[in-house]
């Protein structure tokens, strides 16, 4: 029972490490691979994945985590926007540990996207408030372009 309890500990606690690398990679790697502005997301791939794997409560406390340290660090524009938009998207997500038997595959992965693509809407109509009302078809095209370079 104790070795039981022991290696769970161990596994979480290794959850989290991958998490802080993942994290690191975002620093460093992001800015480097950075297109007009638009950058891949390494924090939501690890979040997507576990919140499908493990459910939507590791996926609510790896997005809050992680979105409060990338905030704290300067990943983020807006501080708050990242632990907000990480921790919705995992609890959403998790709810797909759930739902991967009941559907099909193609739904299944239909789904994930569609979160994804939500994710980055919430996350560009935030960032980009000015260009939404000036500019309605950059910013849909900031909001696709963004999306698509992360998937």
């Amino acid at each position: 029972m104790c070795l039981l309890f022991l290696g769970r500990a161990m596994y979480r606690i290794k959850l989290y490490v991958i998490g802080l690398i993942i994290l690191a990679v975002q620093i460093l790697l992001s800015d480097f691979l950075s297109m007009n502005g638009i950058r891949p997301d390494f924090i939501l791939i690890f979040i997507l994945y576990n919140s499908i794997r493990f459910g939507s409560f590791h996926g609510v406390l790896l997005g809050f985590i992680l979105g409060i340290i990338a905030d704290l660090l300067g990943v983020g524009t807006s501080f708050g926007l990242s632990p907000l938009t990480y921790t919705l998207t995992g609890y959403i997500l998790g709810i797909l540990f759930y739902q991967n038997k009941i559907h099909s595959q193609h739904h299944f992965h239909l789904i994930w996207i569609c979160i994804i693509l939500f994710h980055f809407l919430c996350t560009t109509f935030i960032r980009y408030q000015s260009t939404v009302f000036e500019n309605p078809v950059h910013f849909i095209l900031l909001w696709i372009l963004t999306s698509l370079y992360t998937l």
